[in-house]
């Protein structure tokens, strides 16, 4: 998952002057602030002095100080702010002497990169009055200000309550949960609209949507097994073996201009702060772009572009920051993210085991960004005296992210806050593996590939797709136990697979729509052929067997001619087909058209008022390609395929863009396509972006909403 969060400020404010808690007369008006056990805090040229900060913080929590854009941002969450309001806890129980918990602990660790603890300790005295006189304030959810001070927050308590924090996270208009088609394809993650939602509120999360590993929404009557199976299959998940990561920032495009506080300039650097499960990265600062205006694009140098290069098995971490350079870093600043980043990464720990099958939601994900870095907006609109952040954006990749980028090599950006910068990020390092799980797809728009899109479900055959009623539905066979499993792409998100019914098979099945009902065959564990209808869209109805023939390959279907066609292969490689029109529940008999033989599933499509047919051929004709059409006359023609055409599994079939597509698996285990216009074939081109594909057996297509869906499997990485 990737998620983002933008930081811009507003102009700066006039600070009232007022009586201080008596708490600051302890502390003498230096440059440098001794702090505890002997640190020593330096000032920096724009930092705000104690007496300002404790001020921004009474007038934030009164209600008094909506100045600022991030001040104004803050009071628009309910439920959210909730790290924020943790911290002040914690600093009102340290001012208390209570022992903190676990997560109060790492909070304070983040306050005291700034600040001494006579000072954190006066931030919860100032807390502890608001909540008094005001009961609840606008800036911190009522979950930390109902809270004694004689009851801690634990990581616990975080964990347990955080589903209403990310479901608001979610509905602003500042968060945004991408399809990871977006990011196979190479195109920019942030849309218009959220980056509108950030010039907005100063800040943005995005994270990318992820099926859950975990089976919900099941049946009773399947649960118990589906669970079992399932636990059998969550014992063989192990950590993936490392890699190494090398991400490195390109150039950057200046869609907009940050003026200059002073006098309209806009001089631009690059900070970055890194880390994966194995290795710390650098503490990166770019050379100082000068003279940036709008429509420049600006070129990192040589020599100074690598943000992380290291090892890693699940993710890696950034916090990528765009300053304008008009006030020089405070000496505060690493060591504060450096706590910002543990206790991110503290966080990130409670779901280790999805950050292994890269399958956290991304719901969750923008929820999590959005609190931690709201707690670095917090910390630095009160430290700083300057507003000299233009955006920062804190991102984390899984291995799934990681393996996309790894193919499409390059990644787009958006900085968008005081200025919008268009941040292009190059990856070089390893060819990264995706996630255990033998499920993958492919997106055509057009004719332009996505890069493999992986799907955390094991299966024992190629899956079966079909488009019905929006939604694309799969078909696949649990591994474990041979059972049909049915999935949902709704929208960008696949629903947890579950079980339909007690079917089971050790073929794959096929689906078709027919007369807006959605149809499936499946070759039954006794060998004999079985269908359902699913009239709905949201269950399958009992199958009913429409042959007593045994079958020796999946079988295809389609719909032509008013009819649902279906052809099979017997146990003699014979390839019969036959037909349903819905009159009654018994299929047409058996023909046989063709003396071909085949030992693999048959590809099978419509093409207007053409039925095709693919077959890969056997004995004198092994591994050849044979493919012959029916009109709504004339019965079946063979249609002639380039004669250096090879294949180890099925061809299969589809219409698509104007054409007739054709997936082959060739000698070699890649995965290629070729497409007929009406007057030649095409070459053979390598199916997907950034490097060859080869799946296990056939490659199965389906056209949704325009686009050309491709699904297989492939070998788990060893």
């Amino acid at each position: 998952m990737i998620f983002g969060l933008c930081l811009p400020f507003g102009a700066n404010e006039r600070h009232q002057e007022a009586a201080l808690s008596s708490v600051l007369t302890r502390w003498e008006p230096l440059e440098a602030v001794r702090g505890q056990k002997g640190r020593t805090f330096m000032a920096g040229a724009g930092d705000a002095t104690p007496e300002q900060r404790l001020e921004k913080l009474r007038g934030l929590l009164m209600g008094t100080r909506r100045d600022t854009r991030a001040a104004r941002s803050l009071a628009r969450y309910d439920k959210g702010n909730v790290l924020i309001g943790a911290a002040l806890h914690a600093a009102d129980r340290l001012r208390e002497g209570k022992a903190p918990t676990d997560l109060e602990r790492q909070l304070l660790a983040v306050m005291r990169a700034a600040l001494p603890d006579a000072e954190i300790k006066g931030w919860g005295q100032v807390y502890r009055e608001a909540v008094a006189k005001l009961g609840n304030l606008d800036v911190i959810p009522q979950t930390i200000t109902s809270r004694p001070v004689s009851s801690g927050y634990s990581m616990a308590d975080l964990v347990a309550g955080f589903g209403p924090v990310a479901q608001e996270a979610a509905s602003m208009p500042n968060t945004a949960v991408v399809d990871p088609e977006v990011l196979a394809t190479g195109k920019s993650i942030d849309s218009p609209e959220f980056n509108a939602g950030t010039r907005e509120f100063g800040f943005g999360a995005t994270a990318f949507s992820r099926s859950r590993q975990a089976i919900s929404g099941q049946t009773a009557e399947n649960e118990e097994a589906t669970e079992t199976a399932d636990a059998a299959e969550d014992g063989e998940r192990t950590a993936p073996s490392a890699f190494n990561v090398k991400l490195e920032l390109e150039s950057f495009y200046v869609h907009r201009a940050v003026g200059d506080q002073g006098g309209g300039r806009d001089e631009i650097y690059w900070c970055s702060a890194s880390a994966s499960d194995k290795a710390e990265g650098p503490a990166y600062k770019s050379q100082e772009f000068g003279a940036v205006k709008k429509g420049d694009r600006r070129e990192f140098s040589a020599s100074n572009r690598t943000v992380f290069n290291g090892k890693a098995s699940t993710h890696v971490m950034l916090s990528v920051y765009c300053w304008e350079a008009d006030q020089s870093s405070s000496a505060w600043y690493d060591e504060l993210h450096k706590n910002l980043k543990t206790l991110s990464k503290t966080i990130f720990e409670t779901w280790k085991w999805q950050l292994y099958t890269g399958v956290l939601p991304g719901t969750e994900v923008a929820g999590w960004a959005g609190e931690i870095l709201k707690l670095g907006i917090f910390l630095m609109e009160h430290l700083r005296n300057y507003d000299d952040l233009s955006c920062a954006r804190a991102i984390v990749l899984d291995q799934f992210d990681l393996a996309l980028m790894s193919h499409r090599k390059t990644a787009l950006w958006h900085f968008d806050g005081d200025g919008h910068h268009e941040l292009t990020v190059r990856y070089s390092g390893d060819k990264v593996p995706f996630p255990e799980g033998t499920l993958e797809y492919v997106v055509y728009e057009g004719d332009n590939a996505s890069a493999p899109i992986t799907l955390p479900w094991k299966s024992m055959g190629a899956p079966a797709l079909a488009s019905f009623k929006g939604k694309l539905h799969a078909l696949f066979l649990r591994a474990s136990d041979q059972a049909v499993m049915w999935t949902v792409l709704d929208g960008q998100t696949w629903t947890p697979p579950v079980r339909v019914r007690t079917w089971r098979s050790y073929y794959p099945p096929a689906m078709a729509v027919y007369k807006d009902k959605l149809y499936c065959t499946i070759v039954a564990t006794d060998g004999k052929m079985v269908w359902s209808v699913n009239t709905t869209g949201t269950s399958w109805a009992e199958t009913t067997r429409s042959r007593n023939y045994n079958y020796a390959a999946a079988p295809a279907l389609a719909a032509w001619r008013n009819q649902l066609w279906q052809v099979d292969v017997d146990l003699n490689q014979k390839i019969y087909e036959n037909y349903y029109d819905g009159t009654d529940p018994l299929w047409s008999r058996s023909e046989q058209w063709h003396p071909w033989e085949t030992k693999r599933p048959v590809g099978l499509t419509t093409q207007g008022n053409t039925l095709w047919q693919a077959v890969r051929g056997t004995g004198s004709r092994e591994g050849r390609v044979d493919l012959t059409y029916c009109e709504f006359s004339g019965g079946w023609k063979d249609f002639a395929t380039p004669s250096n055409w090879r294949v180890t599994s099925g061809p299969t079939l589809a219409a698509h863009n104007n054409r007739l597509w054709i997936f082959l698996r060739n000698t070699s285990g890649v995965l290629t396509s070729s497409t007929h216009s009406g007057s030649a074939w095409s070459d053979t081109q390598p199916v997907g972006f950034g490097g060859e594909i080869k799946p296990m057996d056939e490659a199965n297509p389906a056209v949704h909403n325009g686009k050309l869906y491709v699904a297989y499997r492939r070998p788990a990485p060893a």
